[in-house]
């Protein structure tokens, strides 16, 4: 990020201060670091970019990523054009092999309504399955599970302690086509929080 736009949300944090109660407060500085760490420019268009993924069975695959953005008003927004983010899209050949594209699109979002963001893609015994993240409390957050089954996404309930995954998503915006190499680079480089390098143990996690 660069040192222009690590002032702007500085200011921007700092604005928020003076709008919101501590409760609230909390909660929409906790939703703007992570858009912030998570690299979102400041661009009120669609991103969209392919990215290699590394399955927990060693295959690598290539899916589409999109992030959809939308009018938040001036204090909810994380930059200038007024706009914050609102849907993630993972987009994927179905593993059967019959070509059938398959979506995932997020649908939970944070009492500051910011979306939960995915961490992690896998095929386990030939489903697919996704991991995400939302901030549920000022200082927690909660990861979730989804699997595709019967030709819909279906949300399994995590239990309270589980087998860790590493994340194997890029942990910022995109561009073009991100192989391995690149995303384990830049992965690192953002020095992200444990929450967001791995899913789990814990399905709730607080000030980690």
């Amino acid at each position: 990020m660069s040192e222009k736009r690590e002032r702007f949300f500085a200011a921007l944090s700092y604005r928020f201060d003076a709008l919101r109660t501590r409760s609230a407060k909390k909660m929409t500085v906790l939703g703007v670091l992570l858009m912030v760490a998570l690299g979102i420019a400041v661009c009120a268009s669609p991103h969209g970019w392919g990215e290699e993924v590394q399955l927990s069975d060693g295959r690598v695959i290539v899916i589409e990523r999109k992030l959809l953005m939308e009018g938040g008003g001036d204090e909810w927004a994380v930059n200038r054009s007024g706009t914050k983010p609102k849907q993630y899209v993972i987009r994927f050949d179905h593993p059967d092999g019959s070509g059938k594209k398959i979506e995932w699109l997020s649908i939970k979002k944070s009492p500051a309504t910011w979306p939960e963001v995915p961490l992690v893609f896998d095929i386990e015994s030939g489903v697919p399955v996704v991991y995400s993240i939302l901030a549920v409390s000022p200082a927690c957050a909660a990861y979730f599970k989804y699997i595709y089954d019967g030709g819909a996404w279906v949300e399994e309930r995590l239990p309270e302690v589980f087998e860790r995954h590493a994340t194997n998503l890029l942990l910022r915006i995109g561009s073009g086509a991100v192989n391995l190499d690149a995303k384990e680079k830049f992965n690192k480089e953002g020095r992200y929080r444990e929450s967001l390098r791995y899913v789990g143990p814990d399905r709730r996690t607080c000030n980690r």
